[in-house]
């Protein structure tokens, strides 16, 4: 049978809520601490054991910049992280670097644990949200999947920050995804390791570089077999970040035509990701200055996906917004991070393409561009908003908003948003937008 029907039952209230947050990642973060520090009770799910999504439990070994000029474009609850993770001793060998700040998963985790507590937000771990129970244009529960079997959670309003628009599709907004096959980007998974000699490994990496870039090397590798050849893959990074003397945190390979939103392809980026990890430490040892005590000391727990649904919102953020570093009369953020769309294929005018638009489209210096209100609001549903990075964008403008500082930026915009309307009795879409703006700014939140 292809299909079965499931008996109809009745399930437990797990609790009622002014907001609701579904994903722990930054946006999630971000979303529940500014709710709840408005005043709104409020109750943050997230589907593994700790907050932060691809920060910690996906081992990305930094934050993209936060800006980069000499005033920081995403400030608020984000920079509030990244300053108390200084005080704790968490940001590596960058501690007093706002770009790239590279950063100890495990502080992070406990900085994010605080932070939620102190604001007053209830978090419920290990839990995933499998469908909506709708009421018209509104959402009236989320249902959850635990340990504790399946239950319902009702809110007036509800913040989708799952980074794959789950909510937002399962209530029947509309989306996009992926390029125009349908084919998203390349899929990583980031390791860390111990015993790598920095400056001599360092020195090799500049050295491949200097002699016509990484790919070509790597490929050759492959070719010859002394590197696992591993289907719908590609071996890629040699630009690992120092996390402490001796620990280095890489952003490693691309494995291809995974769909971020299929169980049998997250899988197998995970599985393939740990071969590609473990090829190239074991090569490593016997072929590259610096590794030959190199060891793997932790993968990520989740698979680095770069791109899944991209709501149709209110309004659709455009590179040509991007480009124009144009503004809106609603903004509730500005940012300036490049345009980074990695290639969905291996093919090689596509990685050329990654390149040149990641180097050449960077935003000139004190420029911005701004994020609209607009694109939180999903078509469809009143009482929901889309925060992190699938807010509603075209696909080149999402290689800048989907990044982990931007993410707080829409996060903490969508929580703020969700507390003032279910405190005014309204629906994000009705609240008065300088209201909003105004309360952000008092909170620290960079809007123009």
């Amino acid at each position: 049978m292809k299909s079965i029907l499931e008996p109809a039952k009745r399930i437990p209230v797990f609790g009622t809520y002014d907001v609701v947050v579904c994903g722990g990642g930054p946006a999630g973060i971000a979303s529940a601490i500014a709710s709840a520090r408005n005043g709104a009770k409020t109750l943050l799910i997230e589907q593994g054991g700790a907050l932060g999504g691809m920060g910690t439990l996906g081992e990305v070994p930094s934050f993209c910049p936060f800006g980069k000029g000499k005033r920081t474009a995403i400030t608020g609850i984000g920079l509030e992280a990244v300053e108390r993770l200084k005080k704790a001793g968490g940001l590596g060998v960058t501690a007093d670097a706002i770009p790239w700040v590279v950063k100890d998963p495990e502080k992070l985790k406990v900085i994010y644990d605080e932070m939620v507590s102190e604001s007053g937000a209830k978090l419920l771990f290990f839990t995933f949200v499998s469908g909506v129970i709708k009421q018209k244009d509104k959402i009236s529960y989320v249902l959850i999947e635990n340990k504790s079997g399946r239950q319902a959670v009702a809110a007036k309003i509800f913040i989708d920050a799952t980074g794959d628009a789950d909510v937002a599709a399962a209530a029947g907004c509309a989306f996009s995804k992926g390029d125009k096959r349908g084919i998203m980007q390349a899929a990583s998974l980031c390791f860390r390791s111990i015993g790598i000699e920095k400056k001599k490994y360092y020195k090799f990496s500049r050295a491949i570089d200097a002699r016509g870039g990484a790919k070509e090397w790597w490929a050759s590798l492959v070719k010859k077999g002394k590197l696992a050849k591993i289907d719908k893959t590609e071996y890629r990074g040699l630009g690992s970040q120092e996390i402490y003397p001796g620990s280095l945190g890489h952003n490693f390979g691309h494995v291809y035509f995974a769909d971020g939103t299929n169980a049998k392809d997250l899988t197998r980026v995970m599985v393939s990701g740990r071969k590609l990890a473990q090829s190239f430490v074991e090569y490593g040892r016997k072929h590259i200055p610096g590794m030959k005590n190199a060891k793997i000391v932790a993968t990520g727990a989740l698979p680095g996906i770069r791109e899944t649904r991209r709501i149709k919102g209110a309004y659709e953020l455009t590179l040509d917004d991007y480009l124009n570093a144009r503004h809106f009369p609603d903004d509730i953020a500005v940012y300036d991070y490049t345009i980074d769309v990695h290639n969905a294929t291996s093919n090689k005018k596509e990685a050329q393409k990654f390149d040149k638009d990641f180097y050449s489209l960077w935003l000139k210096k004190g420029q911005t561009y701004g994020i609209s209100f607009r694109s939180l609001l999903p078509q469809g549903v009143s009482n929901l908003l889309v925060a992190g990075r699938s807010i509603s964008s075209d696909r080149m403008m999402n290689g800048s908003v989907r990044v982990m500082p931007a993410c707080f930026a829409t996060g903490q915009a969508a929580g703020t948003a969700a507390a003032l309307s279910a405190g005014e009795k309204t629906v994000p879409g009705k609240l008065d937008i300088r209201f909003l703006r105004q309360r952000l700014e008092k909170q620290v939140a960079r809007i123009k």
